[in-house]
């Protein structure tokens, strides 16, 4: 086990390691939700360092049950994270906030699904006193000596669905993971250095690998369309990759310009139930990938432009097809962008290039569909960036970009508010975890014959759409928290 500085100089190594974080890595983008969280350490004369942690209630429809740090929303009047930091502080576990002391701000990152920037507000507790758990949010408040997460038999891995695995630790009966271990072992490193001495979480056995999310508590997606009819997901099929290039070969080419068609004028009808008002009185984003998806997705834009809608059209390639007003396209991303995703963050691992035009007020995602295999790279893996930044409703095209149609999580997804499945989902889509990622599921109807899915071996139940050409697919248990499964860098 690596040696612990004394309180002193670990207080010291923290505040000189933050005070070299500065600029951007402080910055949120504009519009974007900002979460401050505390990071509390302690010096106590029998346990040594301590980490001040909270169990969330396991009946909150957020990271239920989850080790976390203390915070909240920064509210537009808040006038700097630090103070949203101790009031949350305060309201959590009844801190007083003229016992601590701030060491520095950790760096910004993003948090998917629930689309938060997460700003870590490191501070020292200079006068120790009693805490109680609000029972609104926590069930009780921990003080975790340092030195447990030093000790090897504590250490576990989170398995990343592309590879790789985060750190985690097993204290007695909780499990520390997430954003919330990310954030404990970058300190870690920062202020002990090589703290596993060479150990990488992937590099534990097979059986400290843990899977946290398969037992989060189980939630309903928010409903946000009215008036559909539902869909149990045991009665509707899936299809998968090979399954959908199939159907689209049986199809011909007349047969996709026609699904083509009905899949514009689905996602259209769901835009138009999802903004408030008018559809000309909207400014509306289509993201639009390479290939078929990113093809229904111009037509998507041709339909809001001729309802009236100030569509702003963001190319992730070059394509042949964009018979658009020059002025409503925004031109691919530079090659030399060279815009990663770090799983890890969940956000651009580089800077993501701004546009002069506004994000408006909804996002039309068709930048990677069913026939796609993540993870995304190049001009998608940019637009998905650039889509995070911005705190706006999402409608995927097919599935949320990023989520295998075969396998769900393969590394970042752009997180939708709504997914419109065309015809049939994917199986993908229908992975528990993916759950949080694609919010509302609404199949369409997109003209498909019976006898294309014969082709492909399913059977698509006969009164599948009896009652309207968009359904809502309802779904039984679904995990709570995808939590940081697609979080790591990406090679």
């Amino acid at each position: 086990m690596a040696p612990l500085p004394s309180a002193d100089e670990f207080a010291a190594a923290v505040r000189e390691r933050l005070a070299q974080v500065e600029g951007p890595a402080l910055e949120v983008p504009e519009g974007g939700r900002i979460a401050a969280v505390l990071v509390l350490f302690a010096d106590d004369p029998d346990e040594g360092l301590q980490l001040v942690l909270t169990r969330r209630r396991r009946d909150l429809r957020s990271h239920p049950g989850q080790l976390s740090f203390p915070g909240g929303r920064v509210d537009d009047d808040d006038d700097h994270v630090v103070e949203t930091a101790l009031r949350e502080a305060a309201e959590e576990m009844a801190l007083r906030p003229d016992s601590v002391s701030l060491l520095g701000r950790g760096r910004v990152f993003y948090l998917p699904p629930s689309r938060f920037w997460v700003a870590p507000v490191v501070a020292w507790w200079d006068e120790p006193h009693h805490l109680v758990a609000n029972p609104d949010e926590v069930d009780e408040v921990l003080r975790v000596p340092v030195r447990q997460l030093l000790e090897r038999d504590r250490w576990r891995g989170v398995p990343l669905s592309a590879g790789g695995s985060t750190w985690a630790w097993q204290l007695d009966e909780d499990l520390l993971w997430g954003a919330t271990a990310i954030v404990t072992a970058l300190l870690l490193g920062d202020v002990l250095g090589d703290w596993a001495g060479g150990t990488r979480p992937e590099h534990l056995g097979e059986e400290l690998q843990v899977r946290p999310w398969e037992d989060a508590p189980s939630w309903t997606p928010r409903t946000r369309l009215d008036g559909l009819p539902d869909r149990h997901e045991s009665v509707v099929p899936t299809v998968d990759r090979a399954g959908v290039v199939r159907v689209l070969s049986a199809l011909g080419h007349d047969g996709v310009v026609r699904l083509a068609d009905d899949a514009a004028a689905a996602i259209c009808a769901v835009v138009d139930d999802l903004l408030e008002g008018p559809v000309r009185d909207h400014e509306v984003t289509v993201l639009v990938g390479p290939a078929g998806t990113g093809g229904i997705g111009l037509a998507v834009a041709r339909r809001l432009l001729d309802a009236g809608a100030d569509v702003t059209v963001r190319l992730a390639d070059a394509r042949d097809d964009v018979d658009l007003p020059d002025h409503v396209v925004v031109a691919p991303p530079p090659p030399d962008a060279d815009v990663r995703l770090d799983r890890r963050m969940g956000m651009a691992s580089t800077p993501v290039p701004e546009v002069d035009r506004p994000a408006g007020d909804l996002i039309v995602d068709a930048l990677l569909g069913p026939g796609a295999e993540p993870p995304l790279r190049g001009g998608p893996a940019v637009l998905a960036a650039w889509a995070a930044r911005h705190d706006l409703p999402v409608v995927a095209v097919g599935l949320p970009s990023g989520v295998s149609p075969d396998t769900g999580l393969k590394g970042p997804v752009l997180h939708a508010d709504v997914t419109v499945a065309l015809g049939l989902p994917t199986t993908g889509l229908l992975t528990s975890i993916v759950a949080p990622y694609a919010g509302e599921i609404v199949i369409a109807d997109v003209g498909i014959p019976d006898a294309a899915y014969v082709d492909a071996g399913v059977h698509v139940p006969p009164d599948l759409f009896a009652d309207g050409p968009l359904v809502r697919l309802e779904r039984g248990s679904v995990n709570s928290d995808a939590g940081t499964p697609d979080q790591g860098p990406v090679d």
